[in-house]
């Protein structure tokens, strides 16, 4: 099977995106509900760029004459649903960050309230402070 230069190229950029994401997940700053569409959308290149039979027919089943026009079709399809996904996960922590501080604000006042404190007046913490 010869391979042409664009496969390799995609082969290579494919690799190296997936290798980023590795070392990402790695280093934990990938979080473990995030890295899973990253890993797949870093290989999914490689995949489409050896492969090049089953999705040229199946553009050609689809009435496009262009093929490499469902590869850009594809990534913006895969790139809709990886926003549309990490939309709904930073949604869900904004909620979530916002529980949390109402909680902690509450907490707040009601610890006050035991130590019979105004609650306008700074904490010994914070004296001196701007």
């Amino acid at each position: 099977m010869k391979f042409e230069l664009y496969q390799v190229v995609a082969a290579l950029a494919s690799l190296g995106a997936t290798s980023v994401v590795v070392e990402l997940i790695r280093r934990r700053r990938l979080q473990h509900v995030l890295w899973l569409p990253w890993l797949a959308a870093a290989l999914l290149p490689a995949v489409l760029g050896v492969w090049v039979r089953p999705w040229a027919t199946f553009a050609r089943w689809l009435g496009i004459a262009y093929e490499p026009l469902l590869l850009v079709a594809l990534a913006a399809l895969v790139s809709y649903a990886l926003l549309l996904y990490l939309t709904v996960v930073v949604s869900s922590l904004l909620h979530k960050n916002l529980q949390l501080a109402q909680e902690v604000a509450l907490l707040k006042s009601r610890l006050e309230e035991v130590a019979g404190s105004p609650p306008n007046e700074q904490s010994p913490g914070k004296r001196g402070a701007p």
